[in-house]
Parts: structure tokens; sequence; C-alpha cells
């Protein structure tokens, strides 16, 4: 289970095998064999002995920011792969098993848009939906025509890539409440999209730790200092089977209201209820078991898997790489 700390000022501790979690109002105990993550959301304090528990324990402990991005964590020291793989990973940034890696990731991402758009138009008898996703389709195809070295090919394929967003975002716009993808966007799909995406890279790092990848070494995009981009790199085939699909949902059910957020000086944020329901939704998707190479996998074992193969196809050259594709 994941452990999500979001009363301000909890004091996490540690008694026996257990975590505990102690506010003004209750004191909650769980077993640290059950806990596979502590996520930090709100002001507390943790104790040595808790961390201690958790490094023995092989729980990562991480904080999100109010936007949902992985401020900081702690990873238990047996975690971070071999030297060989992280050798293996920059040498192939130099040769065209980066360019390889750089457009799976992308085409595994343009499938997944398409995908999600084709579910949601047949489901729904939307034509518009149906064309989108057959026009974002193609371009698969162009990115998989493109030849060079990753830094040669980096423009073409962040238009690409960019194009088929466009597209995809345009469409959903005609069925979510919000005009297409923008950051710094105060409306409710945007804000909401941010921490879901936020959350997916805390799970996306994780992974690419395991896996014994450098989250900071990737291919697609480029190196810059605090930059995960790996992690960025490998979270482009997951965005939309884990977050948008969660968030379609959402307000396709009605559950997303006004008291879900807040202003906080010239920006507005989720509030707590909106985090617990956001936080909670996500939870539930990653948890969710779909098929997967021929048996039932759960989304957040299949994000660690598709972590491994890419360290599989960096120490043998021989082995091919694909990216995930969500099938609805």
């Amino acid at each position: 289970m994941m452990l999500v700390v979001d009363n301000y000022k909890t004091f996490i501790g540690k008694e026996g095998n257990r975590f505990v979690l102690l506010t003004e109002e209750q004191k909650q105990e769980h077993s640290a064999d059950q806990v596979r993550q502590i996520v930090v959301v709100n002001a507390s304090a943790i104790s040595f002995g808790a961390i201690k528990l958790a490094m023995e324990s092989n729980v990562d402990i991480v904080h999100l920011g109010r936007r949902g991005h992985p401020h900081a964590r702690v990873y238990p020291c047996t975690l971070g792969g071999t030297t060989l793989t992280r050798r293996r990973q920059l040498e192939a940034y130099y040769a065209e098993e980066g360019t390889y890696l750089a457009k799976q990731f992308i085409m595994a991402k343009i499938r997944n848009q398409a995908a999600l758009l084709r579910s949601l138009g047949k489901s729904r008898g939307n034509h518009s939906l149906l064309f989108s996703a057959k026009a974002i389709g193609k371009g698969t195809n162009d990115v998989d025509a493109l030849k060079g070295t990753i830094d040669e090919i980096r423009p073409k394929l962040l238009g690409m890539e960019g194009n088929a967003s466009s597209v995809y975002f345009g469409a959903l716009a005609g069925i979510l409440p919000f005009s297409g993808r923008d950051r710094n966007s105060k409306d409710p799909v945007n804000i909401l999209l941010n921490y879901g995406y936020g959350m997916l890279y805390g799970e996306i790092e994780r992974a690419c730790v395991i896996a014994g990848l450098d989250p900071y070494l990737g291919f697609m995009h480029t190196d810059r200092y605090g930059k995960p981009s790996m992690t960025l790199d490998l979270i482009e085939e997951f965005r939309q089977p884990i977050v948008d699909r969660t968030l379609v949902t959402l307000f396709a059910q009605k559950q997303i209201e006004d008291a879900d957020f807040e202003a906080h000086g010239d920006s507005r944020l989720l509030s707590r209820q909106g985090r617990e329901k956001i936080i909670k939704a996500v939870l539930e998707r990653l948890s969710q078991k779909v098929q997967h190479n021929g048996k039932q996998m759960g989304f957040k074992e299949i994000v660690v898997e598709q972590a491994r193969n890419v360290t599989r196809f960096l120490l043998d050259r021989k082995q091919e790489y694909r990216g995930f594709t969500s099938r609805w």
C-alpha cells in the first residue's frame, strides 16, 4: 500500500515494525510489511526510527509539492542498479540506440493518445473523437521514419509529438471543461492534470531507480540541472492510460466540484478535498490490472517492468524495446 500523509503537522514515528501517524485528533498504525511507499503531502515531521524502518523495509519516502511534483525523496541504499547499466545508458545517447528508445517512447505516447480518443469516441458515438484518433495514429509512421542521432532528430521528433498532442487535447476539449493543455492555466482540468502527472513522475522515477537507470540521463529530453530527463522520457508512455483516463472518468461521473479547488495567492490549486480525490483515483488506477504480455498486471507493475525492459535493451542490444500501449 501507499501511505499518504496529508494532515497538517502529522508526526510519523515508529513502534516495533509499525509506522505510527500521530495528529492532534488520532493515532494510526500501519505494518511496515504492508507499506510500499510513504507520500508526504503536507508539512509534517518524521523520526529517525521511522526513516530507518522504511529503509530496512525497502519503503521509499517522497514529498509532493502542492502541485503534485516530487520535491524530495529518500531511497534505500540497496536500490540503484549497477555501474554497467548507467554506463550503457550514457553510451546509448551517442549511438543509434538512443534514437531508437526516444522514438519508441513517443510512438507509444501517440498510440495511447489515439487509443484513448478511439475508446471515448466509440463509447460516446462521437465521430469527431474518432476522426482525431485516426489523424493522430498516422503520426507514428513519421516518427518511425526519422533517421540520425538523437540530437539531430530531436527538433523534428518534438515537433511531431507537439502536433499530435495539440490534436489530442483539442479533441478532449470537446468533452472536458477546458480549452486545451496549459500547465499554467487555472481551469480544473489543467490543475488536475498537473497534479496527476506529478504523482506519475514519482512513480516513474522510482521505477527507474529500481531498474538501475539514472533518472537524470534521458534521450528525448535534454539534460538540465535538476531535470529528471529519463523520468520524463519514460513517463510519455503512461500519461494517457493512467492520468488522462482517470480524469475523464472523474468528470464523466461528475465527481469534480468547486470545493476541490482553492485560491493560493495569484494561483488556484487543489484543496485538501481535491488532493484526496485525485490521489485516491490515481492510486486506484495504478493498482488496476490489465492484460499485458499474456498475463494480468497492475499499471504499477507495468511501469517497473517497462523500466526494466529499458535496462535489458541497454545491456543486450539484440533485445528489442517496445513502448507500452494500453488497450481499452
